[in-house]
């Protein structure tokens, strides 16, 4: 009985059988009478046999299950221990250049898999490490990075016998890619913890590489600043110089008009080159913080006037209607930056309308703001164009070749509404032409006048 015990416990079923024969057999000849005879109708030997089958059986069962669940448990230690190490060799990658070669290798380096593949689900760009089979080739792979139901797992069996799995990655809803393996069995819950650490893996080096580029952009952008400031600061001396020349020479001298046609056009584009100085500091000014609003109440109508009064000499021969209802409510706003971006406003309806039409300025009420549009009658602004209008430098297609200026007005008065706590917006009228719009918040009876 011990040794069908012990051979129950260390080996299985079959064996702990045969040896339950075997015993039966030897207590039969050498200890059931007529000794040294087998002698099987003896009903002794049933009893002994049914009593050795039972203990073959209940103890094969036992110590089964007993090794099963130790191999189990040393099966998930293991696996434990290849994702820890995993997960500490993926937390040391920096950088988004092939990270999905790294990725696999590491892969396939820490779990011995045969053949490891990562398909990307932006660019569906294929990694490989191992030689692929057909189970992780291309179609399969973005099959699942496209899979509605991304939370299962493919598990079946390669053309040379190992486990094929293979998963979608996915991290906060949004599938990142899909990950395969071919090789020893991984169980389910492992390969999952595998797909997670991957796609954090990859979530990760995506935002540090958004991080690199909006940290480069702010650094080109401070350069930038920095550059025009300087540049703008050092040529406010010699324009200064030069328009102050230009004026005397051409009032204080005689001169033929063909002379003084073309001192005209010296002094015209003098103040242009001006203005862009002017525009230039301003930008640096708001772009590097220094914009300080001095609030106080203002009426639509004396902002309107004074910012005309301004450009009086700068319309071209253009006239300006003004519409304003007698009941708009004061602004609350800084006279000389709300006027400044209302003059951006004006110049660009300059700049893109013919000679001799109309722009006009209307106010009203709009949502407990009060509403200021500038409508011109040129060609309007291409339905492409609209979303990136305001953005700094940007002019449109074209602007280049018929209209001068620096792409800088309409980013200036933007940033000046904005800080304002307004918004402002463009569309094209029915009618033809474009009408800029912005909002500026109504005073309060406490703010000076």
């Amino acid at each position: 009985m011990l040794v069908v015990l012990a051979v129950a416990a260390n080996w299985g079923l079959l064996e702990s059988t045969v040896t339950s024969i075997l015993a039966i057999l030897c207590l039969n000849f050498y200890f059931l009478p007529p000794i040294l005879r087998v002698t099987i109708a003896d009903p002794q030997n049933w009893v002994a046999l049914f009593g050795f089958m039972a203990t073959a059986i209940t103890a094969s069962q036992l110590s089964g299950r007993a090794r099963k669940r130790t191999l189990e448990a040393k099966t998930r230690q293991a696996e434990l221990e290849r994702l820890y190490a995993l997960s500490c060799s993926l937390s040391m990658l920096s950088g988004q250049n092939e990270a999905g070669v790294q990725i696999v290798h590491l892969v396939k380096q820490h779990f011995g898999c045969g053949a490891v593949a990562f398909c990307n689900a932006i660019d569906g760009e294929i990694n490989y490490a191992g030689t692929p089979t057909g189970q992780l080739g291309a179609i399969h792979l973005r099959e699942v990075a496209s899979c509605e139901n991304h939370q299962t797992v493919r598990q079946e069996k390669s053309d040379a016998g190992d486990k094929c799995v293979l998963t979608a990655l996915t991290l906060g809803g949004r599938v990142l890619g899909s990950l395969g393996a071919v090789g020893p069995p991984i169980s389910a819950p492992a390969w999952q913890a595998v797909a997670h650490l991957v796609g954090i893996t990859v979530e990760r080096l995506r935002s540090q590489a958004v991080a690199s580029r909006i940290e480069a952009a702010r650094q080109s952008e401070l350069l930038k600043s920095l550059l025009l400031d300087a540049l703008a600061h050092d040529f406010v001396t010699p324009l200064t110089a030069i328009k102050g020349a230009i004026t005397t020479v051409r009032f204080e001298y005689h001169h033929d008009s063909e002379e003084d046609d073309l001192l005209a056009v010296v002094e015209e584009e003098a103040d242009k080159l001006n203005g862009m100085v002017v525009e230039t500091n301003e930008m640096t000014r708001i772009e590097s913080g220094r914009l300080q609003l001095r609030r106080r109440r203002l009426p639509a109508a004396d902002l309107i006037q004074a910012c005309l009064n301004r450009m009086s000499g700068r319309l071209d021969g253009r006239s300006a209607a003004i519409r304003l209802p007698a009941d708009v409510p004061d602004v609350s706003a800084d006279p000389d930056f709300a006027a400044l971006a209302l003059k951006q406003l004006i110049s660009n309806a300059v700049k893109y309308s013919p000679p001799r039409s109309k722009i006009q300025i209307s106010g009203s009420l709009a949502n407990d703001m009060v509403m200021i549009k500038v409508r011109d009658e040129g060609p309007g602004i291409p339905p492409d164009e609209v979303d990136a209008i305001f953005d700094r430098y940007y002019r449109g297609s074209e602007a280049p070749v018929s209209v001068p200026g620096t792409g800088m007005g309409l980013a200036i008065a933007r940033d000046i509404v904005t800080a304002h706590g307004g918004r402002i917006w463009v569309n094209n009228s029915a009618d033809g032409g474009a009408e800029f719009a912005f909002t500026l918040p109504i005073a309060t009876c406490e703010e000076p006048v």
